[in-house]
């Protein structure tokens, strides 16, 4: 359980079309020894894709490029892998689920578009139960929707609205050891909190006296610790298991194995870059989304400056 302050470890990323780098990373996980990184970009740059790396830096592969074909994606916005290892992708442009296997090929789709029970119209956060369920939130149907690993539908929660239980474009979405639901409810400015079958139990809006802002992405680690995505003020607030706060994190990253390689061999932007002197603004986060956490380690996607954060869990 996180209750002391986290100390920073080192930063992986560089901005890049293709290959080893990032473009606007939103969401990351952890499996096998393997960092994989979701890039959003944008419709216009085309360079989105789940990229393999190492924790020490290296590229490995990458998979799930732009395209509307099949195993191909358009606008991402999360990924999750299942109880066999296949991971999945959804898109909120092809309203669809992408699955692959562990080493990035292709395997199936599904997806309706549509508002009603089943369809989705613009999904962002995925995560599967213990059941081996994806559970997806249904953003723009402000909505939370169950099915099993085939696409089939088992369930729904949530409506438009302010009230509790409510939602106005939820998007990050993450379970606890109870399999409690935490939703980032991102216009509604809080993360809500429902059992497993979808009832209403609390929500999170506030740290000390200061107020949740736009909050992108909400992770559970295994110790119960909450860490959020404060999206609209570029940090991460970290709570402890029982909801206590315990630290704001606004980014400390130094510069990455191939931001250091690029340099070196890029003197004219090594110098342009002291010119700059921009180096505490260039520290912090932009726009952080999609948090994972191993046993020992907390890794943040940092999307508007193309890299992933990763912390110690002290």
């Amino acid at each position: 359980m996180v209750t002391t302050k986290l100390s920073y470890s080192h930063t992986i990323g560089i901005a890049s079309f293709e290959g080893r780098g990032f473009m606007n990373p939103i969401d990351v996980k952890f499996k096998k020894d393997l960092l994989f990184v979701l890039s959003r970009s944008n419709a216009s740059n085309k360079n989105n894709r789940i990229s393999a790396v190492s924790i020490d830096s290296d590229h490995k592969f990458e998979f799930a490029n732009w395209g509307e074909d099949k195993g191909k994606s358009i606008l991402p916005t999360s990924i999750a892998f299942d109880n066999n290892d296949l991971i999945y992708l959804s898109d909120e442009h092809l309203n669809r689920i992408s699955v692959f296997n562990i080493d990035g090929d292709f395997i199936s789709s599904w997806g309706t578009y549509g508002t009603d029970q089943g369809e989705i119209n613009r999904p962002s956060g995925i995560i599967f139960d213990k059941d081996n369920n994806i559970l997806i939130v249904d953003h723009l149907n402000s909505r939370v929707q169950k099915f099993d690993d085939q696409g089939k539908f088992i369930s729904c929660f949530g409506s438009f609205g302010d009230r509790e239980g409510e939602f106005n474009y939820p998007w990050g979405i993450d379970l606890d050891q109870s399999e409690n639901i935490y939703v980032a409810d991102w216009r509604n400015n809080r993360i809500q909190i429902f059992d497993k079958n979808g009832n209403f139990l609390e929500s999170i809006s506030k740290y000390n006296d200061n107020y949740l802002n736009k909050p992108s992405s909400v992770h559970v680690d295994r110790n119960e610790s909450i860490f959020i995505s404060n999206w609209g003020e570029d940090s991460v607030i970290v709570y402890d298991k029982n909801k206590n706060f315990v630290e704001k994190l606004i980014g400390d990253a130094t510069l990455s194995k191939w931001c250091q390689e690029f340099l070196d061999v890029n003197p004219e932007q090594s110098s342009w870059r002291e010119n700059a002197k921009l180096f505490e603004e260039e520290k912090r986060f932009w726009k952080p989304a999609g948090i994972e956490t191993n046993d020992e380690m907390i890794f943040i996607s940092d999307s508007c400056r193309h890299r992933v954060q990763i912390y110690k869990n002290n």
